[in-house]
């Protein structure tokens, strides 16, 4: 089982990779199960790491791992912050 400081590094560092993603391809990429996944994505959204991304459609540039070069948007998606970036880059350089 990860603990609850390796899930929010873990989620983190995937859509600092993904650029934009929900919570069910995080879950299906990280090996955790979705709720867990929400929760995770809920609480880092309060903290101001994640912010939830708006419109009806979403290009592949944008979401670097969706296959398609447009997909339309039937979940919540999620994208890092700013400080989500820097708040990634001081808990992985405090890890080594």
């Amino acid at each position: 089982m990860v603990n609850d400081d390796e899930l929010e590094i873990a989620v983190l560092h995937h859509l600092k990779i993904a650029n934009v993603d929900y919570a069910f391809s995080i879950a299906r990429n990280l090996g955790v199960d979705t709720e867990t996944i929400i929760s995770e994505l809920e609480k880092l959204e309060k903290q101001g790491y994640v912010k939830k991304v708006f419109g009806k459609g979403l290009k592949r540039t944008r979401a670097k791992m969706k296959r398609s070069p447009e997909v339309t948007k039937h979940h919540t998606y999620y994208t890092l912050t700013k400080e989500g970036k820097e708040y990634l880059k001081n808990k992985l350089k405090n890890q080594s």
